[in-house]
C-alpha cells in the first residue's frame, strides 16, 4: 500500500490530516496545510459540503478559449493516467451542470482561485498560467487518494493562490551529455506539474554545441561530436574499428516544436550560448574566431573542467556571435538570452599582442575589464533586438552591462550585489541549488559531486536575503536549480537527481515564507512520490529510504545494527528473518543486535501505510558486514570529490567516489579481529580533467611498474601493511579485484588505501574494500 497524505474529513470547521491526526482551524496555511498539494497554496479556507467527481464527469471551459480548452484536456489526461477516471471536456455552458468549471476571472499574475462548492468545482483565473495551475492543483487534490477510483469525493474548500516569485526555474545541461527531445518534453510536463515556469537550457560548452545554426553548419557537424576520453585512440573490439564519435544536436524544427510545447504548459525556455569562455566546441568548428596565436582546436574537448580557449575580441568575432544570436532569437521568444560568462580564464588574452593592443585602444586596465566590455557589447546587441542579457555572476567583474541580469551561483552574493546596483537577479547558489550534487552519501546514490545538497537543504533555502531592502528585494526575480551532466550519462540519472528536489525548489519559489514548513512538506511528499510513480518519473526517495550502519561485535556471529533515514516523518519498521515488512512489524527505536547470517528488511511507514521507495533489503553475513564501498569511506582529500562511472558505461559499471587529484580512501575503525586478507576492487577511468590555470597533480612514486594500492595502518603515513600491484591495462573499462594478505591485528584500526600510479591515465578508482576473516 502506498501512503498518500490527504484530507479524510472536512466539516464543521475541523480538518483531520490523514497520517498526522492534526485538527486544524477553518483557515489553514503553512505547517497546517491539509491538502496534499505541492507547492503549498497561499490560502486555504475550509468550507461545507462536497463534490463527487465520477467517471464521465464534465469539465467545461469558456467558448473560444483555446488555452482553457488545452487546460481542460490536460486535466482529463492526468486524471485518466493517475486516478483512472474518464472526464469529458465540453465547450461553453449548455444548461447542463458541469462537475468542473473553468472560468476567466481574478487578478492575474499566475494566480488562481479554486472552490469546491455546491457539488462542483470552479477554477477561476485571469491569465493562462493561473488557469493551468488551478487545474494542476485540482489534479493533485484528486490524486491524493488511493486509485484507481470510480468516484473522487472532494470536501468543501476555497483556495486562493499565487506565487511569491516570478522565476521558478531549472537549468539542464545538454552540452556534456545530450538528452532526447522526448525526455525534454517529459521534463517540461513534470516541471509544470510543480508550477515551475522556466527551463534554462545549456546548449553550448567545451564538450559540444547542440543547437543547429544554419549560417554556421560546422558548429554542429564538427562542434556537436567528440571522441570520448575512455575511447581515445582505441578501437571497438567488436568491430576492430574506431568508436563512432559521441554527440548530436537539436534541429531548429525540433527546437521550435519544443518551445511551443513548453509554452502550452506555461514554461519559458531560456537558451544559453556560452561566451567568452567554455567555447572549445565552437572554436574547433571555426578556429578563426579564437585568439590569434593560441592553440588551434580540431574537435570539442573530450574531458571536463575549465579550459583556456576564449573567443577573440575583434569585430569579425563579434559579427559571428551576433549572427548566431540572431538565429537563437528567432527560435526562442524568451525575454532573456543567457550568455554564460563564467569560468573564462584569461591566459590566452594575456599572451595575445592583438588582444593587448585592443585593451590599450579601449583604455582597459585588465582582462576582467575586457570581459566586461565583451558582455556589454553583446548586451547592446540584444537590447537593440528587444531582449535582455542574463549571465552567471562573473559578469559582475569589471562592471555590469546596463541591461543585464545576474544568475548568482557563487552563493547569493552576486545576486545581492546586482540587486543593490539596481539589476535583476536569479539566485541559484551551488549550495544547495546544484542538483548534480548528490542527495545523500548512501552507497547506492547516483554519480555526481559528493557534497550533499539534501532535500531539506533545498527546502530550507531562503530566496529573499535579509540584507536587502524591500526595494532591492524586488530585483530578485526568483530561484533556480541547476543540473550539470558531466557525470550524469543517462536520462534516468538526470531525473534521479532532479526529483523530488524539484518539489522542494517549487515550494521555495512559489510559497511565501509563512506557508513553508518542513514537517508539513514531508507530510505531503509521499503523495507526490506516488504521482511520480504513476507518471513514470524516476526519483530518489533518499529522504524516506531506510539506511543501515553495521558495527561488527568482538565475536564473529553478531553485528550491531543502526537504522535511519534523512527525514523525520513516519516510522521505521523492520524484520531480520527475511519476511516482508508490514505496518505490524517491530518499530525501530534503538540500535539492535542481529545474528549472522540474517536477512534485514526495513521500510518507512506513515499512519496510512508504506511510503513508496523507502524499502531496505540487505543480507547480513560475515562478508557483507566487512565490505565497504567507496561512498562509505572517508576521502583523504575531499575537494574535488566526485562519484564517477564510466563515460559512457560499457555494460554494468560501479559508481565510485574519489578525489581525482588524490585517489586515497580511509576506512575508519575497521574491525580487524580474525582478519587474514583483504580484497580491493579497483576500476579504471581515463584522465579527463582540466583545471584551468592549475597544474596537473603530482604523481606518487611506486616500485610497481603499473602502480599499486598501498594499505597503511592507522593513518596514511602509517606502516604499510599490504601492497597490491595494479595490472597493465589497455582499456578504460577495466575492473579488477586485487587480493593481499593482512597481518594479524586485534581491535579496530583505521586503514588507508592509496592508489599510486606512474602516470595520470588511467586513474584507478576504488569500488569496495573487503576484509576477509578465517573460516
Amino acid at each position: 500500500m502506498s501512503w498518500r497524505a490527504g484530507v479524510s474529513k472536512i466539516g464543521c470547521g475541523v480538518v483531520w490530516v490523514v497520517g498526522l491526526g492534526l485538527p486544524l482551524g477553518a483557515v489553514v496555511t503553512g505547517a497546517q496545510q491539509p491538502l496534499a498539494v505541492i507547492p503549498a497554496p497561499l490560502k486555504v479556507e475550509v468550507g461545507q459540503g462536497s463534490a463527487n467527481i465520477a467517471d464521465g464527469a464534465v469539465v467545461e471551459y469558456p467558448r473560444g478559449d483555446k488555452a482553457a480548452k488545452f487546460d481542460a484536456e490536460h486535466l482529463a489526461e492526468l486524471v485518466k493516467r493517475t486516478v483512472g477516471l474518464t472526464l469529458h471536456v465540453r465547450e461553453g455552458h449548455e444548461g447542463r451542470p458541469s462537475a468542473i468549471l473553468l472560468e476567466r476571472a481574478g487578478s492575474g499574475g499566475e494566480g488562481y482561485d479554486l472552490a469546491v462548492v455546491d457539488g462542483h468545482v470552479v477554477i477561476s483565473a485571469k491569465d493562462d498560467a493561473g488557469l493551468y495551475y488551478g487545474t494542476v492543483t485540482l489534479w493533485q487534490m484528486m490524486s491524493a487518494h488511493e486509485g484507481p477510483l470510480r468516484v473522487v469525493t472532494l470536501e468543501g474548500v476555497r483556495i486562493h493562490d499565487a506565487p511569491q516569485m516570478k522565476w521558478r526555474g531549472l537549468m539542464l545541461d545538454s552540452a556534456r551529455h545530450m538528452q532526447s527531445i522526448e525526455f525534454l518534453r517529459q521534463l517540461v510536463d513534470w516541471m509544470s506539474l510543480e508550477k515551475l515556469n522556466t527551463l534554462h537550457w545549456h546548449l553550448t560548452d567545451d564538450q559540444g554545441w547542440r543547437l543547429e545554426i544554419k549560417r554556421y553548419p560546422k558548429l554542429t557537424s564538427v562542434g556537436g561530436y567528440r571522441e570520448l576520453a575512455s575511447e581515445e585512440g582505441a578501437t571497438d573490439p567488436a568491430t576492430d574499428k574506431a568508436y563512432p564519435k559521441y554527440g548530436g544536436y537539436y534541429t531548429q524544427d525540433q527546437v521550435r516544436a519544443l518551445v511551443a510545447y513548453a509554452a502550452e504548459r506555461n514554461v519559458t525556455i531560456v537558451p544559453e550560448i556560452e561566451m567568452p569562455g567554455h567555447a572549445s566546441a565552437a572554436l574547433a568548428a571555426y578556429p578563426e574566431f579564437g585568439v590569434a596565436g593560441a592553440e588551434k582546436l580540431t574537435a570539442p574537448a573530450n574531458h571536463y573542467g575549465i579550459f583556456p580557449s576564449l573567443y577573440n575580441v575583434n569585430d569579425e568575432t563579434f559579427s559571428f556571435i551576433e549572427n548566431v544570436l540572431t538565429e537563437v532569437m528567432e527560435l526562442f521568444p524568451s525575454q532573456y538570452i543567457h550568455v554564460g560568462g563564467d569560468e573564462a580564464v584569461k591566459p590566452q588574452w594575456k599572451a595575445s599582442p592583438e588582444v593587448q593592443a585592443k585593451m590599450k585602444e579601449l583604455g582597459l586596465t585588465d582582462e576582467d575589464a575586457l570581459q566586461s566590455y565583451f558582455i556589454k557589447r553583446i548586451d547592446t546587441f540584444l537590447t537593440a533586438h528587444g531582449r535582455r542579457t542574463l549571465g552567471w555572476d562573473e559578469i559582475l567583474q569589471g562592471g555590469l552591462a546596463q541591461n543585464a541580469a545576474v544568475m548568482s551561483w557563487h552563493g547569493v552574493k552576486g545576486g545581492i550585489d546586482a540587486a543593490k546596483q539596481g539589476h535583476d537577479a536569479v539566485l541559484t547558489p551551488v549550495r544547495p541549488m546544484y542538483f548534480n550534487y548528490r542527495q545523500s552519501d548512501a552507497a547506492d546514490e547516483a554519480p555526481g559531486r559528493f557534497a550533499i545538497n539534501s532535500l531539506a537543504d533545498v527546502y530550507k533555502f531562503d530566496p529573499l536575503p535579509a540584507t536587502l531592502t524591500e526595494a532591492e528585494r524586488s530585483h530578485i526575480l526568483g530561484v533556480q536549480a541547476n543540473v550539470w551532466t558531466e557525470y550524469l550519462i543517462t536520462e534516468d540519472r538526470v531525473a534521479w537527481m532532479l526529483f523530488p528536489r524539484t518539489a522542494a525548489l517549487a515550494e521555495v519559489g512559489w510559497s511565501s515564507a509563512g506557508n513553508r514548513d518542513w514537517a508539513g512538506f514531508e507530510a505531503r511528499l509521499p503523495a507526490e512520490l506516488q504521482r511520480y510513480r504513476e507518471l513514470g518519473i524516476v526519483f530518489d526517495p533518499a529522504v524516506f529510504r531506510v539506511r543501515t550502519t553495521e558495527s561488527v561485535n568482538a565475536g564473529k556471529s553478531r553485528v550491531d545494527v543502526t537504522l535511519a533515514n534523512q527525514g523525520s516523518a513516519g516510522t521505521i519498521r523492520y524484520t531480520t528473518d527475511g519476511s516482508a515488512v508490514t505496518a505490524q512489524s517491530p518499530e525501530y527505536t534503538a540500535q539492535f543486535v542481529a545474528t549472522l547470517p540474517s536477512r534485514l528488511r526495513a521500510a518507512t511507514f506513515a499512519a496510512d501505510g508504506l511510503i513508496a521507495g523507502s524499502e531496505l533489503d540487505r543480507t547480513l553475513d560475515a562478508a557483507s558486514v566487512r565490505r565497504k564501498y567507496s561512498q562509505e569511506l572517508k576521502l583523504c582529500v575531499n575537494d574535488p570529490a566526485i562519484a564517477f562511472e564510466q563515460d559512457p558505461p560499457h555494460g554494468e559499471r560501479p559508481v565510485m567516489l574519489a578525489n581525482y587529484r588524490t585517489p586515497c580512501w580511509i576506512e575508519r575503525a575497521a574491525p580487524m579481529d580474525g582478519v587474514t586478507s583483504v580484497a580491493v576492487q579497483m576500476a579504471t577511468l581515463p584522465w579527463m580533467f582540466a583545471d584551468g590555470e592549475h597544474k596537473t597533480p603530482a604523481l606518487e612514486p611506486t616500485a610497481e611498474a603499473n602502480g599499486a594500492v598501498e594499505v597503511h595502518l592507522d593513518s596514511c603515513t602509517g606502516k604499510t601493511i599490504a601492497t597490491l600491484p595494479l595490472p597493465k591495462v589497455t582499456r578504460m573499462d577495466t575492473v579488477v579485484t586485487l587480493h593481499g594478505e593482512m597481518p594479524a591485528l586485534s581491535g579496530a584500526h583505521d586503514l588507508c588505501f592509496k592508489a599510486l600510479r606512474p602516470q595520470l591515465s588511467p586513474l584507478w578508482v576504488l569500488n569496495f574494500v573487503q576484509l576477509d576473516v578465517a573460516k
